[in-house]
């Protein structure tokens, strides 16, 4: 949990996101790293990661491999901005590479109506 505050979270943001999800708290430094770095290596400044964190602490109980494949998926779809997708529903990173699938098969729509159906209608999936 030092990782969290070094990387600027104030006490009381930490408490907030225990309220939320008491697994924080078991959470190894290192994997909380390796999820920040997730995020910083596709274009997420540290007000989105913080963002992202507070509104979804659930991100941080996330295997670190999911969440890689997941945003695979994505930019296999097209999804080039990962940073604002994330940014804009921070829930949809738990939707597992299997889901994203699952969606694209329904649809069965062109390109570009499937990556817009992942911008605008992301909390309707959840």
């Amino acid at each position: 949990m030092d990782t969290l505050v070094r990387y600027g979270f104030s006490i009381e943001e930490i408490k907030n996101m225990m309220d939320s999800n008491q697994e924080i708290e078991k959470l190894n430094d290192k994997k909380i790293s390796k999820l920040i770095s997730i995020l910083e290596k596709n274009n997420c400044n540290k007000d989105i990661i913080k963002n992202i964190f507070i509104t979804n602490p659930f991100y941080l109980n996330k295997n670190p491999y999911e969440i890689e494949e997941t945003i695979k998926e994505f930019k296999k779809i097209g999804i080039e901005n990962i940073n604002l997708l994330i940014d804009s529903n921070p829930y949809i990173i738990n939707i597992n590479k299997e889901r994203i699938k699952i969606i694209i098969e329904n649809l069965k729509k062109s390109q570009d109506d499937i990556v817009n159906y992942f911008y605008y209608n992301s909390s309707r999936i959840l």
